[in-house]
């Protein structure tokens, strides 16, 4: 094998180890949206049903699109997770508090990954034009076209 084949195997790897870690990347900044979701949604909730006031009926979210009848028993606290399944009872506006910090800092970690995939892009794309050329020359080469001349 000669050292421009070894030179492209080479960078063929480089090219799908990047390409795999942009994937990875992707697949993170799906999961980060999917919790701000679940964030906006919670923080909404809580919010409705404090305005809803006591008494009021409601309808329950229990997840893929079902709801349960219920009434509000008490719509100045609510129930919060705070991790490792620790729940805190609170008032409604201090868990909509909480909810607004672990938003910002998605926010913040989602901003971050955007950039970070913004310049694992930009290296994919590098090394993809880095592998077609050496590919093309490698080619000529083999054609017996010299380097930088067309071959047809």
């Amino acid at each position: 094998m000669s050292a421009s084949e070894t030179d492209l195997r080479r960078a063929v790897t480089i090219l799908d180890q990047y390409r795999a870690q942009l994937e990875s990347l992707q697949r993170q900044q799906e999961v980060l949206s999917l919790s701000l979701e679940e964030l906006m949604r919670a923080k909404e909730t809580l919010s409705r049903y404090q305005k809803a006031g006591k008494e009021a009926e409601i309808l329950v979210p229990v997840g893929a699109n079902a709801f349960v009848f219920g009434k509000v028993a008490d719509a100045s606290r609510a129930l919060i997770g705070i991790g490792s399944d620790v729940v805190l009872k609170e008032p409604i506006p201090k868990a909509v508090e909480r909810l607004d910090g672990r938003i910002r800092n998605l926010q913040e970690a989602a901003g971050s990954l955007s950039q970070r995939v913004a310049e694992l892009d930009a290296r994919v794309s590098a090394q993809e034009e880095f592998v077609q050329g050496a590919y093309e020359r490698l080619e000529d080469k083999r054609s017996g076209v010299p380097a930088g001349k067309p071959s047809g």
